[in-house]
């Protein structure tokens, strides 16, 4: 289920690399994208994803009951809970697509916004210093 995921992570994250990627084209070599994704699916590939699993299980056992997990294992054993298992990684996949560009556009505001707020401090800063630097020689 994990390689799934993982493998259904990769493309909606080599689309994200492209729109960043279209910005600074010019700056950059050729094979540039090409050698990103290939660094991309390298890192999720070689993540470790079952020491990943291993840390959630005090999570799951937190709010999950030995009945709880019986349960979900009997559910993933029906029909249903097959499909889900099946359908899961692409669904994955498509709400990352669908979600790429908004967190995109809020990160690139978030940073906008945090650049505009430390130029702000500098010039505070360089206001309060050169005034300080004035009532030293008055």
């Amino acid at each position: 289920m994990v390689t799934k995921i993982v493998d259904a992570m990769s493309k909606p994250m080599h689309d994200m690399i492209h729109q960043q990627y279209l910005k600074n084209q010019d700056k950059l070599p050729p094979d540039f994208e090409a050698r990103i994704n290939k660094r991309t699916d390298e890192m999720l590939k070689s993540f470790p994803w079952n020491d990943l699993i291993d840390s959630m299980v005090p999570v799951y056992q937190k709010h999950f009951t030995k009945g709880d997990i019986d349960a979900l294992v009997t559910f993933y054993g029906t029909t249903t809970g097959q499909k889900v298992l099946r359908e899961l990684p692409a669904i994955s996949a498509e709400s990352m697509q669908q979600m790429m560009p908004m967190l995109q556009k809020s990160i690139e505001n978030t940073q906008k916004d945090l650049q505009e707020d430390i130029a702000a401090m500098v010039k505070e800063s360089q206001s309060n210093s050169d005034a300080s630097h004035q009532q030293k020689n008055n």
